[in-house]
């Protein structure tokens, strides 16, 4: 007699296909496009072509990170169908151009086979399921990028902010020392105005820069950014919390605490737990 299932598993590897197939596809126009904006930043000028690599490597790094969890046991027994989708992402995108992930690729090739008897090159996955989750990580694919456009514009606004603030500080000290050894009182009196003046100027710029900084939209944004990693939602709702309490602009950022870290959980949830959403990036 065979043995009847709940459907869990059934649902579980439903979904990943369907995210490994879209995934594949969202990795490979995510490579095309790398390529076409080095070409286009290379045909207006040296600078922009430099600046565009220099960003281009860290997403690198930052992927080479990521991809390094598929070689731990452990990151396969915990991931759901949404990381594995946003993994495989990542390697597809970048297989073209780093050995590292190539041998990530291989890795979940593998892994998929394995553990799921799913085949990258022939998936069986739902076309119209495939369609619609590419279509959706698309859509996340182009907020978190004019996120992190916004977010790097009001990072620089915010370092002009500070810099202003520290100028008028500066500008202060020597109104304040100049005033300090003026013989003539009406000297005097004009230089200590000045000084308030700027002191004035530079608490308006940097306090505008602090509230630039705590902003809704910047925490919002990195949350969704943290989640899209394949971070849980309990993870960055504590770190949301923290930046709350200890928002201060990225000059006066303290450092991360030192202590103690929480231990890993060793319990594993249900397939039926882990089957909660299905976009590639969420």
């Amino acid at each position: 007699m065979a043995e009847e299932t709940d459907g869990i598993e059934e649902a579980f590897e439903g979904q990943l296909r369907v995210l490994v197939t879209a995934a594949g596809q969202v990795g490979e126009r995510i490579a095309r496009g790398r390529e076409e904006a080095l070409r286009r930043a290379q045909a207006q000028s040296e600078q922009e072509a430099r600046e565009l690599q220099s960003r281009l490597a860290a997403e690198q790094r930052a992927a080479r990170a990521e991809l390094a969890n598929v070689h731990r046991s452990d990151w396969w027994d915990r991931a759901t169908p949404e990381v594995i989708g946003r993994t495989y992402q990542v390697a597809r995108a970048w297989s073209q151009e780093d050995p590292e992930a190539v041998r990530a690729e291989q890795r979940m090739n593998d892994e998929l086979r394995t553990r799921y008897g799913v085949d990258v090159n022939s998936t069986n996955a739902d076309p119209a399921a495939v369609r619609a989750a590419v279509e959706r990580a698309e859509q996340e694919r182009a907020q978190a990028d004019a996120e992190r456009t916004r977010a790097a514009s009001e990072n620089a606004e915010v370092q002009r902010l500070v810099a202003q603030a520290n100028q008028e500080d500066q500008r202060a000290a020597e109104a304040r020392a100049a005033a300090e050894y003026e013989p003539d009182p009406d000297e005097r009196a004009r230089a200590l105005a000045e000084a308030e003046q700027r002191e004035a100027i530079a608490d308006r710029a940097r306090e505008d820069g602090r509230t630039m900084y705590d902003s809704s939209e910047r925490r919002e944004g990195t949350a969704r950014d943290l989640e899209s990693r394949g971070i849980s939602e309990e993870t960055v709702a504590t770190r949301m919390r923290a930046d709350v309490s200890q928002a201060k602009p990225a000059t006066e950022a303290v450092k991360a605490d030192r202590g103690k870290s929480p231990k890993a959980r060793k319990t594993r949830g249900s397939r039926g737990a882990q089957i909660q959403r299905t976009g590639l990036s969420r």
